[in-house]
């Protein structure tokens, strides 16, 4: 009896640690959000009905993730999780002024250890375009070693992002810039989706330089 309860234990703990490869986790980065000076942010101003931040939370849960932490800044964040009330997911406070790597970092330690990625999404209507975050999990799924990416006019690393969880150590805690840099080192393991696009056509990311006909590094389904 005593081995069978302690077959029983481990096979809950080897539950508990297990990555699921088709499983992902998401942080919406909202730490920038500030409400000093009694001024309402866009990003909590009324927008067709809800504010943005919680129409930005909705899609990103819309992606189904194992969880959904929202980073905000600590000095505000009794308000901003009024903004959220009643939606499936965990207000983490950060300092404000913290450096981006040390933010996404107390925030992927908090997901559940079964994510094998973590969608980063910004507090950002046009970047989170629904379809745009569905592709970029398409992506994923079908590489998962690969992170996928958004970048812009200037060919610069933007979110939403996708990491795999074998990224997650390159992420600089002093860094401002963690995010960018990581993407930007280990460029030819991305999958880029061009933002000037992303919400404008139904199409796939592409890997860096193999756009169609090398035009607009979009591939039409």
């Amino acid at each position: 009896m005593r081995q069978l309860i302690q077959r029983l234990r481990g096979t809950r703990e080897h539950a508990k640690t297990t990555v699921d490869a088709s499983t992902h986790g998401a942080v919406l980065l909202a730490s920038g959000i500030s409400l000093r000076g009694g001024l309402q942010t866009d990003a909590l101003a009324a927008q067709q009905g809800e504010p943005l931040l919680r129409e930005i939370a909705r899609r990103a849960l819309a992606t189904q993730p194992a969880a959904l932490i929202v980073s905000v800044p600590a000095d505000d964040h009794t308000a901003l999780e009024v903004v959220l009330h009643g939606l499936p997911l965990r207000c983490l406070p950060v300092r404000r002024g913290m450096a981006q790597g040390a933010a996404l970092r107390a925030a992927l330690a908090v997901l559940p250890h079964a994510c094998a990625s973590v969608l980063l999404v910004p507090c950002d209507r046009a970047a989170t375009d629904p379809g745009t975050l569905d592709r970029m999990l398409a992506a994923w799924r079908e590489q998962p070693a690969r992170a996928v990416a958004l970048r812009n006019a200037d060919r610069m690393p933007g979110l939403p992002a996708l990491l795999p969880r074998a990224w997650w150590h390159g992420l600089d805690a002093a860094n401002g810039l963690a995010l960018r840099n990581l993407l930007q080192a280990r460029t030819t393991e991305v999958e880029w989706l061009d933002a000037s696009m992303a919400a404008a056509c139904d199409t796939e990311p592409v890997r860096d330089g193999q756009g169609v006909n090398g035009s607009n590094g979009c591939v039409s389904t």
